[in-house]
């Protein structure tokens, strides 16, 4: 899902990412009407699975210009709000 990211969340137990979906924007037919936004969020579990969500988000990270500069993950993560990404839907809130 394409989304811009509008907000980070970090705690202990997860990493919550919150956005626009852009995806409807972009599907739609037409391009300058005016469509109405819609949040989605993005959980991503430290402990599910052996930690197999960070790693997912690590790629995500590391693949950002953006990021390139910070020094610490939670920094690199921080630094991601604003920035339209392509995320799969498997952990997006429901």
């Amino acid at each position: 899902m394409i989304t811009e990211i509008t907000k980070v969340e970090i705690s202990k137990e997860q990493v919550v990412l919150e956005g626009v979906n852009l995806e409807t924007i972009f599907t739609s037919e037409d391009l300058y009407e005016d469509l109405p936004e819609e949040p989605v969020r993005f959980i991503f579990d430290r402990q599910e699975n052996h930690g197999a969500a960070l790693r997912y988000l690590y790629k995500i990270v590391a693949g950002n210009k953006r990021c390139k500069e910070a020094k610490s993950f939670g920094e690199k993560i921080e630094s991601l709000v604003g920035c339209i990404l392509s995320i799969s839907e498997s952990f997006m809130e429901k």
